[in-house]
């Protein structure tokens, strides 16, 4: 069985259902077997999904959860008085079916469901804010109590967010390691006391800690010291016929959790000294040991993670992903049991180590699930990203708003215009995603869903790719060129490169050629900066100019920009003289890339007025940023 559906009413940033066929701003989260990933900025919701279920379920480690005030919803019409959350178990084995068999909720097609629900009230409206709380079964709450035997099989695992991993692990009364061994399945033969005191041997922990207990007892140091403190002492304290004596023993009981409690687990270092290792290993140990629980649990082994990569180098988090997705797999005929993995990340790396279709998006208190069918993706689509949505691309799933671009050198510069021009990327949450190709839909489609869409505003920036009118015959290629065609095979052209636009998605195509030349064509402020731009990367080419030799090549062309001008040069004829070093053909002379960055370099925020920008741009960048 599985964890299948978590909902939540009023709870926190989830607000109330408006009917049963409208879940409204209430959560309604469907979870795979395996792993389900949470992704999504800071403050959308994403903790307070792992939170429902730790309320809902109980965790393994008995950390105490106290519902507050600050749990209830707050919306429109005040604060919430009440909040509600339902986990719902799916796939119960015959075996499970029974350890649950008063509990269950069976469907008209005979299938049995366990619903566990969580309801807290609000006694007072004014401090100290007390709340009663109950958990009940039943899809409304309204079954049989939880009882204790049931709630210790449904227990979660769960590990916070930048946890103290070291110290978890470390010996002491109650302590995590000692739960987990105390977990482990031939663990419990270990408290049998097996000490012969005749033969003076024992092989249990218990039977060892009591062997122990009676050699520390018979040492004569000890001993002598004991009879100091009474011969010496306590006897000189007594009166008539109260003789006080002591005795010295070992604190605390010879049972097994206690023996399991002075146990701590540590990284070797090979040595026979111990050395403290660094935080990211620590929780790699830590992590490991939680799995070892969750490996022996027969029924619904669930593990909560907050940030697994806390404190984790990206290969480690690699890593460590690596072993969560061992763990979560179905393995037909291994005796292991199948462990669900709940997680929330804010690393790329790890977004980018599972396969979308696992990854559910959290923004704005709302999840959007990217399972086949919930997005505009079809199936060559989930097996392309699986291949190609790597640790740099996967940043859009973070992202307020994503620019989607063909190359390089868009990815270099749209920032730097967009500050020139009075927009900010970075105060607006915008993620550039470089897919270095023509196939922006492939990354586009994650946005696309029916119903409810994903508000996140995503602009494909794409170039025309068709010939002006004046474009020299050494520079066409295999380009058309707008000469030779109608206005409305113009007009096609360029629906046709929109056509899979739909939702949050726009795509913004240049409105002559390519990138580079629209920003020649215009305004001669940009046809300056690219100019100049161009000349340093051809300078570029076998080696990087000097400072000063940079600021000579960029003066000359400045200085050339201004002798166009006077020669009434059309601001046409000069974007294409400004780009012809760039164009694909034998002997190019100069990299787009290079060239952007230089541009990069020459434009400062606020440099540029918006109508200094090609249309398209500032469309683009309107529709990301919200406005200038």
């Amino acid at each position: 069985m599985y964890l299948a559906t978590l909902t939540a009413e009023n709870f926190r940033v989830f607000g109330a259902r408006l009917s049963a066929e409208d879940a409204g701003d209430s959560l309604q989260l469907d979870l795979a077997p395996g792993v389900s990933v949470l992704l999504g900025e800071n403050d959308a919701g994403k903790t307070a999904v792992v939170d429902a279920i730790r309320l809902c379920l109980l965790t393994t480690s008995g950390d105490f959860y106290r519902v507050t005030k600050d749990d209830f919803h707050v919306g429109p019409d005040g604060r919430a008085d009440s909040f509600t959350i339902t986990c719902c178990f799916k796939d119960l084995s015959i075996e499970e079916q029974g350890v649950f068999l008063e509990l269950l909720t069976t469907d008209p097609n005979g299938t049995s469901s366990l619903y566990i629900s969580f309801k807290a009230e609000l006694m007072d409206s004014l401090p100290p804010h007390r709340v009663s709380a109950t958990t009940r079964t039943g899809p409304d709450g309204d079954g049989p109590a939880l009882d204790g035997e049931a709630r210790e099989h449904l227990k979660a695992t769960y590990l916070r967010p930048l946890r103290d991993a070291e110290g978890e692990l470390r010996a002491g009364r109650g302590s995590r390691l000692s739960q987990i061994l105390a977990g482990y399945p031939t663990m419990k033969d270990e408290g049998v006391d097996d000490f012969d005191v005749d033969a003076d041997t024992a092989r249990t922990l218990v039977g060892i800690m009591r062997r122990a207990e009676h050699h520390i007892r018979s040492n004569s140091t000890v001993t002598a010291a004991l009879e100091d403190i009474n011969s010496g002492y306590l006897e000189k304290f007594s009166i008539g016929s109260d003789m006080l004596r002591g005795e010295i023993g070992v604190a605390g009981d010879a049972s097994l959790s206690r023996a399991l409690e002075r146990l701590e687990l540590r990284l070797s270092t090979g040595e026979p000294e111990w050395t403290r290792r660094g935080l990211g290993y620590n929780n790699a140990l830590f992590m490991a040991a939680e799995l070892l629980l969750l490996g022996n649990s027969d029924i619904a082994p669930l593990l909560l993670i907050e940030e697994p990569e806390a404190h984790l180098h990206p290969q480690l988090q690699t890593r460590v992903m690596d072993l969560l997705l061992d763990r979560a797999a179905d393995k037909k005929g291994s005796e292991d049991a199948r462990v669900q993995v709940i997680l929330t990340t804010h690393s790329p790396h790890l977004a980018s180590a599972v396969p979308v279709e696992w990854i559910t998006l959290v923004t704005e208190g709302r999840t959007y699930s990217l399972a086949p069918g919930m997005t505009g993706l079809d199936s060559a689509d989930y097996a392309f990203l699986s291949k190609f949505l790597d640790a740099t691309k996967a940043n859009l799933f973070f992202a307020r708003a994503v620019a989607l671009v063909e190359g390089d050198a868009e990815a270099l510069l749209l920032p730097a215009l967009a500050a020139a021009a009075g927009w900010s990327f970075s105060e607006n949450g915008v993620s550039i995603v470089n897919v270095g190709h023509t196939g922006l839909f492939r990354y586009s489609r994650i946005f696309q869903r029916d119903g409810q869409q994903i508000p996140v505003a995503v602009a494909c920036v794409r170039d025309r790719d068709l010939l002006p009118p004046n474009t020299p015959e050494d520079m066409r290629g295999q380009l058309p060129c707008v000469a030779d065609m109608t206005a409305q095979k113009v007009e096609a052209h360029v629906a046709g490169l929109k056509d899979r636009d739909a939702g949050p998605v726009r795509t913004f195509v240049s409105d002559h050629w390519t990138f580079e030349y629209d920003l020649a064509a215009s305004s001669w402020g940009l046809a300056t900066v690219m100019h100049q731009a161009v000349r340093a990367a051809c300078a570029s080419t076998n080696r990087w100019p000097t400072r000063p030799e940079l600021d000579d090549i960029q003066a000359r062309a400045a200085d050339e920009i201004d002798a166009w001008q006077k020669e009434e040069v059309s601001l046409g004829e000069a974007a294409m003289r400004i780009y012809r070093p760039l164009r694909r053909k034998p002997g190019k002379q100069a990299s787009k890339a290079i060239t952007a960055q230089y541009a990069a370099q020459l434009l400062k925020p606020g440099s540029l007025s918006p109508q200094e920008l090609p249309p398209y741009l500032r469309d683009a960048f309107g529709h990301l940023c919200g406005g200038a």
